[in-house]
C-alpha cells in the first residue's frame, strides 16, 4: 500500500516555546514511519505569515529531518493560506503522476498552536477544498490544535471532530501529539484509514496537561 502524508506545520512566533520538542517530535515521527512496511512519501509545509514548501513527495526514508537551520518560529499564523496551498499543490502533483504511481491513501496533517490571523484565503475556499478531497478522493485530514478548541476550528473547515486533537501547549503535549500522529499514520498504512484520533490520544494530552 502506498501512502502519502502532507504535513502542514505551524512555525509562527508562538511555536518558539515548544520549538525543540516540535523538532524532536517530527523527527521521531519520521524515524517511526521508516520502520513500517509499505511505501510512504511525505511533503512538508511550514507556515507563519508566509507559507513555505520545505520538500515535496519525498520518500519517507530520505525525508530531511527538522533542525535549528530549517525550523525557526517567527511571525503570524496564515493557517488558511497554508492549508489551501498544501491541498492544491499536493493535488496538482498527483495529477502530474501516472495513475499507477499515485498513492492509495493520502493524509493531510495540520498542527498549529494559534488561530488564523494572517491569510488572504477565506475560510470557505479552504472548506470547499477539504470537503471535495474527502468526498471525491477519500483524503483524510488530521487537525491538531493548541490554545483553541480544535474541533471547533477544524469543523469550520469541514474536518470532523474525531479527526481533531486538542494539544497541550507544552513539550509533553507536542511529543504526545507526534506519537499519536505516528500511530494514526501507521494505522492508515496497514488498514487504509487513520480511523481518526482515539481515546488513548486524548488521554496522552490529559496526562501532558497534568504533568
Amino acid at each position: 500500500m502506498k501512502t502519502h502524508v502532507t504535513f502542514v506545520l505551524d512555525s509562527s512566533g508562538s511555536m518558539s516555546t515548544i520549538r525543540e520538542d516540535t523538532i524532536g517530535g517530527y523527527n521521531t515521527f519520521l524515524e517511526d514511519q521508516r520502520d513500517e512496511e509499505g511505501t510512504a512519501t511525505v511533503s512538508l509545509y511550514d507556515f507563519n505569515t508566509h507559507v513555505n514548501l520545505v520538500y515535496e513527495t519525498c520518500p519517507i526514508e530520505d525525508a530531511p529531518e527538522l533542525g535549528s537551520d530549517n525550523y525557526t518560529p517567527s511571525g503570524q499564523t496564515a493557517l488558511h493560506d497554508a492549508i489551501y496551498q498544501a491541498i492544491t499543490e499536493t493535488a496538482d502533483h498527483f495529477a502530474s503522476m501516472g495513475v499507477e504511481e499515485r498513492p492509495d491513501n493520502t493524509i493531510v496533517v495540520i498542527l498549529t498552536d494559534g488561530k488564523e490571523n494572517a491569510s488572504e484565503t477565506p475560510q470557505p475556499r479552504v472548506r470547499e477544498q477539504i470537503e471535495y478531497r474527502q468526498s471525491e478522493f477519500d483524503w483524510e485530514f488530521l487537525f491538531i490544535g493548541a490554545n483553541q478548541d480544535a474541533a471547533l476550528t477544524a469543523g469550520g473547515m469541514g474536518i470532523h471532530g474525531e479527526y481533531t486533537l486538542d494539544m497541550a501547549h507544552s513539550g509533553d503535549g507536542a511529543e504526545a501529539a507526534y506519537e499519536s500522529t505516528s500511530d494514526r499514520i501507521s494505522n492508515a498504512r496497514e488498514e487504509g484509514s487513520t480511523g481518526g484520533f482515539e481515546a488513548v490520544d486524548r488521554e496522552r494530552q490529559d496526562d501532558a496537561r497534568d504533568s
